[in-house]
């Protein structure tokens, strides 16, 4: 008979199904895993092994056959230790397939049969969610991020021993000290033993305890705290009134910004600020963000649904690998880190010029893929990029302070192309403040005041786009910018002039529209006036032109 559990690995930032087969036969005394795999898997023959020798049970000395399915794509990762292990108790009629059929087995195996945690738990329960399995059993660790994925029966094991429990009876000891039980002889003893009414009737301890868990998977998404999104809050920044507004638009439409200024004048705190301003998450945006998380690896503990908005602020240093994925098990850069928030590029210059480069795609598509030669993994990005830069090796252009040379600007200028500047929507130049303005005790408006401002706004973006899967106006397409964002007669003169003045391309032109139509939206206009044009133009126009970009 050759037995058939289900497990599964990660790919990017998603769960991959992987079929584990166990045949056990007549033959040299042999223990054969074959499928496409990498080194780690073919070392779990030995983990196995000896974790299932630690807990009583002696495989036969006959030739053992694993195969992993299907075999067109490698196979790598450590989760797959314990769906090898319950095969093999299956194959050796130790346990029965009741509840091993449409279960999915993940986790890892110490020597001692110690069920380990792995990384990705979530995309994996999610996909096998997907393909039709009902249960799935992981490590203890990983139990409360599986109940994220609703009608799905979680059970957590702490060790080989309460697994082989669970799949004879259908519940599993409650043993508080984590211990793994003293086994009373070999386990193949008790093996061929029916379950009891009464095991039956324990087996829905299980169930009760996944409701459990969902339910307070829910009351997490529900009692997401609101006001306690941003650490630095508007109100603790003096000035910067035109800085503020610009941030503003930013977070309502969902457009790139750049902040440029002398150092020292709060470019950095005010970037720190914008998460603060953006509506709370849905819960599916909670749910996206968690399962990249998860895959590389970074919820800090059980119950680490990401609730706030990511801001990411990769290094200077960062390498593209690090930036935009990949690696030789391709991984989630910073910039799908950012899928749902803000992408932070402090002194943006200063980054290496083919990390700038290679930004142009996402700003585009949103998304970014890693070619490899047996498959093309795409990870989502749609950020929000706000990036801080000077104007010059110094930071003090244009001002009298400046000691740099006009081809040491022009050089450092040059490092941000036109193609960048570009896909960047909103300029404002941040001034250095007045000693009356930093000690002045006038109060500044709060975060919470204008985050009620920019929900309205995307309430109207809701209800706009309520037949369409754009969500915001700074990611309209063609059509919708020419549906949305009409002109009257001033508008359209107005553009008209700027157009030529400003020396404009068709993409700036574009976006130049979708700012205006984020303006009326916070003012509560249905149209488009000339003043909305206006103010869209000023924010624009610290962009165009080499010199006035800064």
């Amino acid at each position: 008979m050759v037995a058939e559990v289900f497990s599964a690995m990660i790919q990017g930032i998603e769960g991959q199904i992987v079929k584990i087969q166990v045949d056990i036969s007549n033959g040299l005394p042999n223990f054969n895993m074959i499928g496409y795999l990498s080194n780690e898997v073919k070392e779990s023959k030995e983990r196995v092994r000896t974790a299932l020798n630690n807990i009583g049970v002696l495989l036969p000395p006959k030739r053992i056959s694993v195969n992993f399915a299907p075999a067109d794509f490698r196979k790598c990762g450590t989760s797959f230790d314990i769906g090898v292990a319950a095969a093999i108790l299956l194959a050796m009629d130790f346990v029965p397939e009741t509840y091993i059929k449409d279960t999915l087995f993940v986790g890892e195996l110490s020597l001692n049969g110690q069920i380990c945690p792995i990384s990705g738990v979530l995309p994996i329960v999610v996909a096998a969610s997907k393909r039709g399995i009902k249960r799935c059993i992981v490590a203890q660790e990983n139990v409360a991020e599986a109940a994220f994925v609703e009608q799905m029966e979680v059970v957590g094991c702490r060790n080989l021993e309460e697994l082989f429990f669970y799949l004879k009876h259908g519940y599993i000891i409650n043993d508080d000290s984590g211990e793994i039980l003293e086994n009373s002889g070999n386990i193949s003893e008790d093996s061929g033993k029916e379950c009891t009414i009464q095991d039956v009737k324990k087996s829905q301890e299980i169930s009760e305890s996944t409701r459990s868990l969902n339910l307070l998977v829910k009351d997490i998404l529900e009692n997401a705290d609101e006001d306690k999104i941003s650490v630095t809050d508007f109100s603790e920044v003096k000035g910067q009134v035109m800085a503020k507004r610009a941030m503003e638009i930013a977070a309502a439409g969902y457009h790139n910004l750049m902040l440029g200024g002398p150092p020292g004048v709060g470019k950095s705190m005010l970037a720190s600020c914008i998460s603060g301003i953006m509506p709370q998450m849905t819960t599916e945006e909670m749910i996206d963000t968690t399962i990249i998380y998860s895959a590389k690896g970074l919820l800090k503990d059980s119950f680490s649904l990401i609730t706030k908005r990511p801001f990411r602020n990769p290094s200077l240093a960062v390498t593209q690998a690090g930036m935009f994925g990949g690696g030789m098990t391709p991984q989630p850069g910073e910039i799908s880190l950012a899928h749902h928030g803000i992408l932070f590029l402090d002194e943006f210059p200063e980054y290496k010029r083919e990390i700038i480069e290679m930004l142009r795609v996402p700003l585009e598509k949103h998304e970014i893929s890693i070619v490899r030669k047996e498959q093309t993994l795409t990870f989502p990005a749609d950020f929000l990029l706000s990036v801080c830069a000077n104007s010059c090796p110094c930071g003090y252009y244009p001002m009298d302070k400046c000691r740099c040379t006009y081809r040491q600007i022009v050089k450092y200028q040059n490092r941000i192309s036109g193609p960048i500047l570009d896909r960047i929507d909103l300029f404002v130049r941040c001034e250095e403040i007045g000693y009356e303005a930093l000690t002045s005790n006038s109060k500044e408006e709060s975060s919470a005041d204008i985050r009620k401002r920019v929900s309205k706004a995307w309430e109207i973006q809701k209800e706009r786009f309520a037949q369409s899967t754009t969500l915001f106006n700074g990611r309209m397409n063609k059509n919708e910018v020419e549906i949305y964002c009409k002109l009257d007669e001033e508008g359209q003169q107005l553009m008209k002039e700027a157009f030529s003045v400003f020396q404009l391309t068709g993409r700036s032109y574009f976006k130049i529209l979708k700012v205006a139509r984020t303006i009326a939206d916070l003012e509560g206009s249905y149209d488009i006036k000339s003043r909305h044009v206006e103010e869209a133009l000023y924010f624009r126009q610290k962009g165009e032109g080499r010199v006035k970009v800064r």
